[in-house]
This record gives C-alpha cells, sequence and structure tokens, in this order.
C-alpha cells in the first residue's frame, strides 16, 4: 500500500506541473510558428512589391516620378 500511496502523491504533485508544462510548450511553439508565417507572408508582399516598381520602371523608363 506505501508504493501505491508514494505513487498517488506523485501523479497529485507532478500531474499538474506536467499538464502546465505541456501548455507552455504548445503555446511557444503556436507563437514560433506563427511568426514565422508573419515573417513569411512580409517577405512575400516585399517581393511583389519590388516586382511591381521593377515592372513600373522597365515600362516607363527610370525611377523618377514625371
Amino acid at each position: 500500500m506505501d508504493l501505491v500511496a508514494q505513487i498517488l502523491l506523485t501523479s497529485i504533485v507532478w500531474g499538474p506541473a506536467l499538464l502546465v508544462l505541456y501548455w507552455v510548450i504548445r503555446l511557444a511553439v503556436r507563437h514560433g510558428m506563427e511568426d514565422a508565417h508573419r515573417i513569411r507572408q512580409g517577405d512575400r508582399k516585399r517581393a511583389e512589391i519590388s516586382e511591381t516598381i521593377r515592372r513600373h520602371q522597365a515600362t516607363y523608363g527610370g525611377s523618377e516620378p514625371e
């Protein structure tokens, strides 16, 4: 019975701590993935703007406004 009590006490003490640790890690990974996605979208938008500027310069020549 001593072993059962020890296992029960251990699960009561470490169970919530492990659950909190799991959620902290999960949240950190999610935020990291969201940040990476946001960075990729920003890079894509900047590339589209750069391409638009290049096409405009190729069409109208130069980068000076008329």
